[in-house]
């Protein structure tokens, strides 16, 4: 395991450019908290079955890899960054990954004339490289990404985003390429970890899971507002049984140490109208 994803566990994100902020978290979790996701799993009720009944389900499904569609943008897992409705995501836009994730990753990429976008007030740049600069060392491992596979950089920063706080009710575990829940009016505010969509290797997936559902519960999320009866979700999208199945023991692996706060559910996603 490489020393950066070791990292992931052990450092803290940079502190954001605010002082306080509690107003806003507040009143985004009395918005979140009427989410009908949120509502119905909180209620006890399948999400297979409460998917089905929110409007544009199926369409939030692309008919082939979000990596072909036009308006995709290679974003960091951070909810708050949505530049332009499609995206695909990892910490950092991939500034924690070891050398051979980092080969399947850029593998994977490459050619495909994104926009790959680096963010003020990163937290994985901030645990890739603790410090006053680690803003700037982000915008450089997204320059060098953008570089080496054959893509476009866009900066992106704090005035433009989706939400002023961390507002995420959940963590989408994205096995499908095809899910677009950062464009669904209806998904309840969520980080986006793609890395199994993207084939990058069990121990990436389950650090970059953990670090990601400690930024909500922490003090830079909603943090305290989590708890038993309001829990943090990590929602799987698969491609079959077999795949949820691994999916669902990585994500529990991964959070078994924050207890009732948080809870492990998943789905199966619907097959390509094309």
């Amino acid at each position: 395991m490489s020393h950066k994803i070791e990292n992931m566990n052990n450092q803290a994100p940079t502190p954001e450019k605010h002082d306080n902020h509690q107003e806003q978290f507040d009143a985004a979790w009395q918005k979140s908290s009427e989410n009908f996701l949120v509502k119905g799993l909180k209620a006890g009720k399948k999400i297979e079955d409460l998917l089905t009944e929110m409007p544009g389900f199926k369409e939030a499904f692309s008919a082939d890899s979000l990596l072909d569609h036009p308006d995709c943008c290679l974003e960091c897992s951070d909810g708050r960054v949505v530049t332009s409705g499609v995206k695909v995501a990892l910490a950092g836009e991939g500034i924690l990954l070891g050398e051979a994730d980092r080969k399947i990753f850029e593998d994977a990429i490459r050619g495909k004339n994104l926009p790959i976008t680096g963010h003020e007030g990163c937290g994985a740049a901030g645990m890739a490289h603790p410090g006053p600069d680690s803003d700037s060392y982000g915008y450089e491992g997204a320059k060098k990404t953008a570089a080496d596979t054959g893509n476009r950089y866009q900066e992106v920063y704090h005035e433009s985003f989706r939400s002023q706080v961390h507002d995420e009710r959940s963590l989408v575990i994205e096995g499908t390429l095809r899910f677009n829940c950062a464009g669904w009016s209806e998904f309840p505010p969520q980080f986006i970890s793609s890395s199994a969509a993207l084939g990058l290797s069990d121990a990436y997936i389950e650090t970059e899971a953990k670090a990601l559902t400690g930024i909500a519960l922490g003090d830079h999320g909603l943090g305290e507002r989590f708890n038993a009866e309001n829990p943090f979700y990590l929602i799987v999208s698969a491609v079959d049984q077999d795949q949820l199945n691994r999916l669902m023991t990585i994500s529990e692996s991964a959070v078994k140490d924050f207890g009732d706060r948080v809870k492990v559910t998943g789905f199966i996603a619907p097959e390509s109208t094309k």
